[in-house]
């Protein structure tokens, strides 16, 4: 008798259910979205049936913030919020659980994981077997003993991991799963981890150290140069993200247990009532499931021996939507693997599937070729011309396109074709790079061909570093589908599965551990790379047609997003110059100030303790100094930084605290950081600018992110400070000038907002002159500073709790200067409403150039998920705008640049200001030709100005 429990985790198998439909949601007769219960179910009962489980339970988060949140206000702050039809289907889950008799366990201020750690002791302390159902890879580290994890596959079925399985997956052993985590961080659940500290070196340490004490006892042995920096300067927040990834495993689930009216003895349910609910919402093939799980329990059951037998495969009536995902067949990855040269194929349409996973079927016709005589580039060139496009894709030795090597280019004109020319392979033969790219840039350069990518930028910079002067993409399919989606991921394998139903090889499937595709033999390389090409003009034929639905859209990307694809690509081809030694000198500046605060707190407190740990300063603080504590989180009182800034007027302690804690910010992030990235040919960093980054269409930066370094503070400046331009060359900063308030303006057309920026005086003091019945002559420091934080305030949904808390007045005199604010700018009030009620209307808000941005939540029955749609209604309009203007800005200026003065060269954008690098000589002409152009490239109802300023570093400006 099988007598192991098997503990689900809720969420994560819900969210699964809910994405594998995202395309094609199930629906119910009444139009409501039901993907998330049917695929829980499926999956659900699939473990029942074919795993033999019968002792079930569900954890689910709590609806609140947990102890995490309260130890790190920002965990998971980086996530994105639910869609409101993910969330209006839980109700439904766990009342059909409760017809089953699966207990739910939800514990306030615990997450789901530490409910299943806590369930997985228990079992252990009883001599019991677990199974965690998860995909989460933190819950590796409760694996050992009577404790497996049962990770769900993608084509349906679950794979069992115990101890040897971690090891093989992470390279680390469950007992290390921790300090794994805590040294790599995890960006999922924004987790810092050590800076520049990944999987591979992590799981090389603790090999070699055991632990993570073991590692800090031994670190000046176990790291050398820069790697010995970021361990050292990473110490803290190591110690600290560990505290964080820990999961709990001493709950009292027994108690939760039987709050929720349950056991872990197996009494059974209801299948009836079960299926009942299943035909409610029309899926019939689940509810003859579960009569089929009644009847094989001794029930009864009109449909149960039909049922039974079913594995898959949609009745008619299942949703509204029909058939939907993907179904694997039984030959589809072995159809993969014939020779190359002979047409590789075996990709195809995914057949219907009720688990909405998408799976690559066997397809006749579908040819994947190898190109390895100039005779095959002959015949595909003449293919390429009279097709007039050609999706395009490049593999090679890293994901850093300006240090990879080129190891091959993939090409497809046609669904189900493409071909594969390596200029690397280890197993034979092949053509010769040079011949290879005198060819393609013979045939791309006349320009008769358009380029189709996914991601082009990367392939544009490695073709042009390895000579290759390839035209920029005509059709970039992962721009486009954000364009069509930005709340969707847009990596070529989750739209494959997305848009055309298809489950891709993974590169993990084609590249060893510690490979690169250059190791890769030609079989392999040409499933891998020519599918690579195939999925992408397969995407193209989808997406092109979708995006000239909307003409506002189509506009966007082909007069902008487009065309400021090659002008990223060139700036971050060109890099920007590092003075490491200055930047080096900054940091042991800064290792001294650190010690130097660590001291002075160790002396005031009398006693050395761990200055990142929430729980130690709790006790220094709380305890033993007996300061006024504020806010009660689950592990004691809170020690953020807002409760520190209050607490400084009591004793000195929290404030040098809080100096500690941006000191050693400033040098894991940025200090210790930099001088690794800098480029071994050329001296110079060279970050990437994220196109698709973000909803509202503001650039990211990332790999270093340069936008994120402070502006206001010394610390900051010293920091760019060390960024210089060459020699013979300065810098020239094109800065709009408060452009989101000028946006604003010009979008409600408020009379007063508007006469400020005409008149060309100090917006926040007119503000505030008005607000206060004063002269803008006569306003004082502390008036200008209110008449600011409610000028860019209202821009964010600001409330009244949060204007006092930012300028330290009573709550009541905040909302009166709102109210004041609103009164005097009446035309925002009516922009601020529009906006909502434009967003709830249309379910997403647009840009004056038209991009448009879908906001789920705006309508939601959740009072605090719509207050954040509302204020990302309005924000979206004024920011997005703001970026739209900046884009067009760019192109324009690139283009002058080329045609005027060819030797400036742009090289960073940071949110309002554009950074170029200029022979001194033409400094000040390119200043006049920056501003002139920036503040032309769009008209508005209100003046669009641009400071410009010129100087040897970067530091030096502002």
């Amino acid at each position: 008798m099988n007598n192991t429990l098997y503990i689900l985790d809720g969420y994560g198998l819900i969210y699964r259910a809910y994405f594998a439909f995202i395309s094609r949601p199930l629906t119910d007769r009444e139009g409501n979205n039901v993907s998330a219960v049917h695929g829980f179910f499926r999956a659900l009962f699939s473990l029942m049936r074919n795993n033999g489980a019968k002792d079930l339970a569900v954890a689910m988060d709590p609806i609140g913030p947990t102890f995490r949140h309260e130890m790190y206000p920002e965990y998971k702050a980086t996530r994105d919020a639910a869609p409101e039809d993910l969330h209006a289907q839980v109700p439904l889950i766990e009342e059909i659980l409760g017809k089953l008799g699966i207990p739910v366990i939800r514990m306030d201020g615990f997450e789901a994981d530490d409910v299943m750690g806590s369930v997985a002791a228990l079992c252990c302390k009883e001599k019991r077997e677990c199974r965690l159902v998860t995909s989460d890879k933190d819950m590796m580290q409760l694996v050992g003993g009577c404790v497996k994890l049962l990770r769900p596959e993608k084509g349906g079925g679950y794979r069992e991991m115990g101890s040897e399985e971690v090891f093989e997956d992470k390279g680390v052993r469950p007992e290390q799963m921790i300090d794994y985590l805590a040294l790599i961080g995890d960006a999922s659940d924004n987790i810092p981890g050590v800076a520049g500290i990944g999987p591979k070196t992590a799981s090389a340490l603790l090999a070699e150290w055991g632990d993570l004490d073991g590692l800090y006892a031994n670190l000046d042995s176990a790291a050398k140069g820069a790697r010995l920096e970021k361990l050292r300067g990473g110490k803290e927040t190591a110690y600290f993200s560990r505290e964080l990834v820990t999961i709990k495993t001493d709950l009292d689930v027994k108690k939760a247990l039987a709050a929720a009216g349950g056991s872990f003895a197996g009494a059974g349910g209801d299948y009836y009532a079960a299926a009942q609910l299943f035909r409610e919402k029309d899926m019939k093939s689940l509810a003859a499931e579960a009569e089929a799980f009644a009847v094989k329990a001794g029930g009864r059951g009109t449909a149960a021996d039909e049922a039974a037998d079913k594995r898959g495969g949609m009745d008619s009536g299942d949703g509204a939507g029909g058939s939907a995902g993907g179904g694997r067949t039984a030959g589809a990855d072995e159809s993969r693997g014939v020779p190359a040269e002979s047409g590789a194929a075996g990709i195809g349409r995914a057949a219907s599937d009720e688990s909405g996973e998408a799976i690559s079927a066997a397809a006749s016709g579908v040819t994947y070729k190898a190109l390895l005589k100039k005779d095959d580039l002959e015949e595909w060139g003449a293919n390429i011309r009279e097709a007039g496009a050609v999706a395009l894709d490049t593999e090679t030795t890293s994901l850093d396109a300006m240090r990879a090597d080129l190891v091959g280019i993939s090409l497809s004109v046609k669904a189900g074709e493409a071909a594969w020319i390596p200029v690397k392979r280890p197993d034979g033969p092949c053509l010769e790079a040079q011949i290879v790219l005198e060819w393609l840039a013979d045939l791309l350069g006349g320009g008769d061909v358009r380029i189709i990518g996914q991601n082009f930028k990367y392939d544009y910079k490695v073709l042009r570093r390895a000579g290759c002067a390839v035209p920029p993409a005509w059709f970039d399919t992962m721009i486009a589908a954000w364009m069509i989606d930005a709340s969707s991921p847009v990596g070529m394998d989750a739209l494959a599965e997305r848009y055309l139903g298809l489950k891709t090889v993974k590169f993990k499937d084609v590249v060893s551990k510690g490979g690169t595709f250059a190791d890769v033999p030609l079989d392999d390389a040409v499933r891998y790379a020519a599918e690579d090409a195939d999925i992408t003009w397969r995407l193209f034929e989808v997406l092109s047609p979708m995006l000239e639905q909307d003409k506002a859209r189509l506009a966007l990307f082909r007069g902008m997003e487009m065309p400021l694809l090659p002008v990223l690509a060139g700036m971050e081809m060109e890099g920007i110059g590092l003075d490491i030694f200055e930047l080096e000198a900054y940091g042991e500046e800064l290792g001294r100030g650190i010690r130097n605060v660590e001291k002075e707190i160790y002396e005031l407190c009398g006693k050395e303790f761990n200055i990142a740990s929430p729980k130690q300063l709790q006790q220094i603080l709380f305890e033993e100094r007996g300061l006024t504590p504020g806010k009660k989180t689950k592990t004691g009182f809170s020690t953020d930084n807002t409760v520190l800034s209050d607490l400084a007027g009591e004793d000195p302690v929290p404030e040098k605290v809080l100096v500690y804690r941006s000191l050693t910010k400033l040098k894991s992030t940025y200090v210790d950081v930099l001088p690794t990235l800098v480029h071994p040919q050329d001296g110079r960093v060279h970050t990437s600018f994220l196109q698709t980054g973000a909803a509202t269409g503001r650039l990211a930066s990332n790999n270093p992110n340069l936008q994120n370094i402070p502006v206001r503070d010394e610390n900051g400046r010293r920091i760019r400070a060390a960024f210089k331009a060459r020699p013979g060359c300065l810098f020239v900063s094109a800065d709009y000038s408060q452009v989101e308030l000028v946006v604003l303006a010009h979008m409600s057309g408020d009379q007063a907002l508007s006469a400020a920026f005409r008149d060309g005086v100090d917006v926040h003091a007119r503000t505030a002159g008005l607000l206060f019945g004063v002269g803008d002559g006569d306003v004082t420091g502390a008036q200008r500073r209110m008449a600011k934080a409610v000028n860019f305030g209202v821009m964010y949904g600001m409330s009244a709790f949060r204007l006092s808390n930012e300028l330290g007045i009573p709550r009541k005199e905040a909302k009166h200067f709102i109210d004041a604010y609103f009164t005097t700018y009446s035309a925002i009030r009516s922009f601020v409403e529009s906006a909502v009620a434009e967003a709830e209307e249309a379910g997403g808000v647009r840009t004056l150039y038209g991009r448009f941005r879908p906001l789920p939540g705006i309508n939601s029955r959740n009072r605090v998920e719509k207050a954040a749609a509302e204020r990302a209604a309005v924000n979206s309009r004024i920011q997005g705008t703001a970026a739209d203007i900046m884009k067009a800005a760019m192109i324009d200026v690139a283009s002058g640049l080329e045609a005027r003065y060819p030797a400036a060269k742009m090289l960073l954008q940071v949110h309002d200001e554009l950074l170029l690098e200029v022979p001194e000589g033409e400094a000040e002409a390119v200043a006049s030709f920056l501003k002139e152009t920036m503040e032309g490239a769009v008209e508005l109802s209100v003046p669009l100005r641009v400071g410009v300023e010129i100087a040897p570093s970067w530091g030096d400006l502002h």
